[in-house]
C-alpha cells in the first residue's frame, strides 16, 4: 500500500514538474498579424472600342504626417474582365501597373479598349479595376488604413470627354448609416 501511495506521490511531482516547466519556459508570439495591402474592388463596368478605361490611384499621406512610417506605398493596379481574368494587351502583356509611390504622388493605369483583344462578337466589353497598396513601413506594424485613394474613369478617346467616373470605393470605410439607438430611460 505504502508503494503505491508512493508512485501516485512521485507521478504527481512529476506531472507538477513539467507543467512548471512548460509555464516558465518564454513565448514569443507575434504583436499584431502581417500588413495586408488596402484592396480596393471596384464594380463592373462597360467600355466600347473608342474609349479608354484610367484607374488612378494617389499616395493622400502628407508630407509631415508623423502618424505614419516614412517611406512610399506601394500599389498593384490590375483590370479582369467580367469572369475575373486578368486582361492582356494585344502584345500578350498584362493590363496591369506595380509601382512606389511617394507622399503626395499619384499614377495611373490606361486601358485603350483599342490597344487589346477584342473576343469575338461582344461590342461592348465588360472590365472591373482591382487597386492593391501597401502602406509605407515594415509589414508586421498595425498602421491606419486609407494611404490611398483609387479612382475609375472612362473616357472617349476623339475628345477625351468623361462619361464615367468612381470615385475612391474605400471612402465610406467605417461609416454606419444606422442611427445610434435611444439612450435607456
Amino acid at each position: 500500500m505504502r508503494t503505491k501511495n508512493t508512485l501516485k506521490m512521485v507521478a504527481m511531482l512529476f506531472t507538477l514538474a513539467t507543467l512548471a516547466l512548460a509555464i516558465s519556459q518564454p513565448v514569443q508570439a507575434q504583436d499584431t498579424a502581417p500588413q495586408l495591402p488596402d484592396h480596393y474592388s471596384f464594380g463592373m463596368v462597360g467600355i466600347t472600342q473608342g474609349q479608354t478605361l484610367r484607374v488612378n490611384v494617389s499616395n493622400v499621406i502628407t508630407a509631415n504626417d508623423s502618424h505614419w512610417p516614412p517611406g512610399p506605398i506601394r500599389v498593384a493596379i490590375i483590370v479582369v474582365n467580367s469572369r475575373g481574368e486578368l486582361l492582356r494587351f494585344r502584345d500578350g502583356s498584362l493590363v496591369r501597373k506595380v509601382g512606389f509611390l511617394e507622399r503626395g504622388e499619384s499614377t495611373f493605369l490606361d486601358l485603350n479598349s483599342d490597344d487589346i483583344q477584342w473576343p469575338p462578337g461582344p461590342i461592348r466589353l465588360q472590365v472591373r479595376a482591382v487597386v492593391n497598396a501597401w502602406p509605407p513601413g515594415p509589414i508586421d506594424v498595425a498602421i491606419p488604413y486609407d494611404s490611398a485613394v483609387p479612382s475609375v474613369e472612362v473616357f472617349n478617346n476623339t475628345n477625351g470627354r468623361t462619361v464615367l467616373f468612381i470615385g475612391n470605393p474605400g471612402v465610406i470605410r467605417g461609416f454606419n448609416p444606422q442611427p445610434d439607438p435611444p439612450a435607456p430611460e
